[in-house]
């Protein structure tokens, strides 16, 4: 599948020449500039009026078009000559095996809107080591994968296939319990069959904050008794990264974790992204009382503590690295340097000054070292 933008607009008979003559170059402008763009088709409805089809490889790619607008002359010069925006609309293609592979392409592994990931392709033959990454944003749909695409496109330059999940959150009908974590497991079993180009033998998770715990809950499905939502599960990773993960739930509620968000006008931290979606902020704050942990998990149940926090689960055998910054303000790195302290399969590793979004860059100090990790446990060390 891939992102469809449909845009209607008026163009003045007098000015109708000069809109097609820029075209070309809009269009190249567009190919240069613009990550994930695929192809336009321009369709001519009456004697004014236009039908825009612009194809992305995802979501991602179009937000990000969007927020650039006229950024080049070439660009601008084809929006000068429109009279009116008539509307857009957002639609999903589905006949993409027309066109043959595809090196990113929107994947849906339940019927969902929140249940589809980017699959990320590197150039070559394959089959090829697996990132599955999932993003932050206390469980929230206030967030989405945005965030974690740059570090989809630096490991895809390396050489791996992305997974680049989501999946329901609080907010959005099915999230939190057991929604949240039953979609979880679900895209990381969705790789089995999923493209031949992919190995499952060899798959890594790897997630930021609130995606840090999934992830790392994810890699511990293994060790989950048969009535715990995701047991069972078809992937085996052989690895997890977690970066400023929050590792211990049960320190997480008492903390009220996510307790912020009743307060929409809270300073964010440094290097936050926008929200998503700033429209479920009202309903949010009435709902997050003294935390998000409780509404993830339906209440306080010992139980589903048990089965869902990492530091529970520390001795399930699978290798983790917990990378967080010491001066991080969200996430306390105290939580990565207990889970590491109780299992014998885990290394901490600490970025001096780092805040919470800070781990999640590519370029921050601890990147190589994660990089390197992943190569290790792929049987990639040394690839570029």
């Amino acid at each position: 599948m891939s992102v469809i933008e449909m845009t209607t607009f008026t163009v003045a008979p007098e000015n109708t020449q000069a809109m097609l003559d820029a075209r070309p170059g809009m269009v190249a402008a567009f190919r240069a500039d613009r990550r994930g763009f695929l192809s336009a088709r321009l369709v001519r409805v009456d004697e004014t009026t236009w039908l825009d089809f612009v194809e992305w490889t995802d979501d991602t790619a179009w937000d990000e078009s969007k927020t650039k607008g006229a950024n080049l002359p070439a660009i601008a010069a084809f929006f000068g000559t429109i009279g009116g925006l008539v509307g857009a609309e957002r639609g999903v293609r589905y006949d993409d095996a027309e066109d043959g592979p595809r090196r990113v392409r929107t994947v849906a592994y339940g019927p969902g809107p929140s249940q589809v990931g980017e699959l990320y392709l590197p150039e070559g033959e394959g089959p090829f080591p697996v990132v599955t990454v999932f993003h932050g944003g206390f469980w929230t749909a206030l967030w989405d994968r945005r965030q974690t695409t740059g570090v989809a496109d630096d490991l895809v330059a390396r050489g791996y296939a992305v997974w680049n999940v989501e999946y329901r959150r609080l907010g959005e009908p099915g999230g939190g319990w057991p929604g949240t974590f039953l979609d979880v497991a679900a895209a990381v079993d969705a790789l089995d069959g999923m493209d031949p180009a992919l190995d499952t033998g060899r798959v890594v998770l790897l997630g930021h904050s609130a995606g840090g715990h999934l992830a790392a809950w994810a890699a511990h499905r293994g060790v989950l008794p048969p009535d715990a939502p995701g047991a069972g599960p078809k992937i085996t990773p052989v690895g997890v990264v977690t970066l400023a993960g929050a590792l211990d739930l049960e320190a997480a509620a008492a903390a009220g974790t996510g307790a912020v968000l009743t307060d929409p006008g809270a300073e964010p931290p440094q290097g936050a992204p926008e929200p998503a979606r700033p429209d479920l902020w009202p309903a949010l704050a009435e709902t997050v009382g003294d935390g998000v942990v409780p509404l993830l998990l339906g209440g306080h149940h010992p139980e589903r503590y048990r089965w869902t926090s990492p530091l529970e689960l520390a001795d399930a055998g699978v290798p983790v690295l917990a990378v967080h910054g010491g001066s991080d303000e969200v996430v306390p790195a105290e939580w990565s340097r207990r889970y590491a302290e109780k299992s014998g399969e885990a290394r901490y590793l600490e970025v001096d000054g780092g805040g919470h979004f800070d781990v999640l860059q590519p370029g921050n100090p601890a990147w190589p070292a994660v990089v390197e990790w992943i190569g290790v446990r792929t049987g990639r060390a040394g690839a570029r």
